[in-house]
């Protein structure tokens, strides 16, 4: 979970970051590039708002294009659980950068190779992101992703089955839990939130030990079978149980968003992938890996 009293100082501004001790930010001084090039940003997730961000600041000519009609990428829906606002606050922090460094920002624009190909773009870096993995339930119509649910698009209703045991499935039981829903969370692992690098410590442990207080059921071990008319079947080392459900909310992982540039790799002869696009893993991952490229260019 994400600090709302831990920030850290970039280049003399303020930027909200997670309270992940583990994981830091560089704040070494940008350099100013030796020659300014016409540098196109396709995607306006945290990645591509940091490349860009970066890249103006040292001279380039950025534009960032994104298909959809506001900034942040997964980060929208992120920061929808009251205790997850850090998100928002870091979105609304790089749209004052853009602006300050008078980047064009074209929403609503989804680019398709023949344009990137036919623009006078120098450089192209493609932060496309990442989309949530699908999972279908045999005889249950009432599954949907984490995403849809956190942003408003999809009511999962008065019980609800989550499925995945991740951050992502975790943060959704727990905001789901606060709004007065019944919540069962599954995960097919023996434990939730396992130990990684991408999670510090105290924040995994403060987790588990808030869903059952706050009356999660947690079953481990435990898979979505299919659906009866009676509920949804859930297998537990072999045994079957039904669990009467409005919805199940899926969050089960992510994958890279990356087929333009696997596209455009060998058309293209400056060009770049990061963030998500190019390995899901957190927030922190994706501002470093934007960092360290733009900083490069």
């Amino acid at each position: 979970m994400l600090n709302s009293n831990n920030a850290r100082n970039i280049n003399n501004r303020t930027i909200p970051l997670s309270g992940n001790s583990d994981i830091y930010l560089a704040t070494e001084a940008i350099k100013p590039c030796s020659v300014p090039r016409n540098v196109m940003i396709i995607g306006g997730g945290v990645a591509g708002m940091e490349a860009a961000r970066v890249a103006a600041r040292r001279g380039h000519k950025v534009e960032l294009y994104e298909q959809k009609g506001r900034l942040g990428g997964n980060l929208i829906a992120a920061g929808m659980p009251d205790f997850k606002k850090e998100c928002h606050a870091l979105i609304h922090w790089y749209g004052s950068e853009l602006h300050e460094l008078n980047v064009p920002v074209h929403l609503h624009s989804y680019i398709e190779e023949e344009a990137i190909l036919q623009s006078r773009a120098d450089t192209v870096i493609i932060a496309t992101g990442s989309t949530p993995l699908k999972q279908a339930v045999p005889g249950f119509n009432n599954t949907f992703s984490a995403e849809l649910v956190l942003a408003g698009k999809k009511d999962p209703g008065k019980t609800v089955i989550i499925s995945g045991g991740g951050l992502v499935g975790c943060e959704t039981a727990l905001w789901l839990c606060n709004q007065g829903k019944q919540v069962i969370l599954v995960e097919k692992q023996n434990q939730i939130l396992p130990v990684s690098h991408e999670l510090s410590y105290s924040s995994t442990e403060t987790l588990k030990r808030l869903l059952p207080q706050k009356g999660i059921i947690v079953k481990t071990d435990t898979v979505i079978s299919h659906a009866t008319e009676a509920g949804v079947v859930l297998l537990s080392d072999g045994q079957a149980s039904i669990q009467a459900a409005d919805s199940v909310v899926t969050a089960i992982g992510y994958q890279s968003n990356n087929a333009l540039y696997e596209h455009l790799q060998t058309e293209v002869k400056d060009i770049y992938l990061l963030g998500d696009a190019r390995q899901v893993k957190n927030i922190m991952y994706a501002v470093r890996d934007a960092y360290d490229v733009a900083s490069q260019i």
